[in-house]
């Protein structure tokens, strides 16, 4: 039988589009335009929303910096999300950094590194 999704799941799908959308194209603060949104996690009660964000980069300084913005646009960006999803009450919104796409690139140069170079 196939998986229903909910109504939090569904409204965490739209977040994650309109969220991507809107720290590329609406953001003006460059700290904030390497950002990429890997996954929104979205309460049964629709009150908070989490939405995980990565970066390409490795350094520790700029990523609190961007972080630090993004949580400065924080209002800017709910107000723009809750305008393009028109939803009754616009989830309370929290960033979270996701550090699993640069754990997943140390531990691929570190299989790379322990495979030798290629005859």
């Amino acid at each position: 039988m196939p998986k229903s999704f909910g109504r939090n799941e569904r409204v965490a799908s739209a977040i994650l589009r309109e969220a991507a959308d809107v720290l590329h194209h609406s953001v003006k603060d460059p700290r904030v335009k390497s950002a990429t949104v890997t996954e929104v996690s979205v309460n049964s009660d629709l009150r908070d929303a989490r939405i995980f964000v990565s970066f390409l980069t490795n350094d520790e300084k700029a990523i609190k910096e961007a972080m630090e913005g993004l949580n400065k646009a924080k209002g800017f960006i709910r107000s723009e999300l809750a305008s393009r999803l028109k939803l009754r009450y616009m989830p309370e919104i929290h960033f979270i950094f996701d550090s699993l796409l640069s754990e997943s690139m140390k531990l691929d140069a570190l299989i790379a590194k322990g495979l030798g170079p290629k005859e």
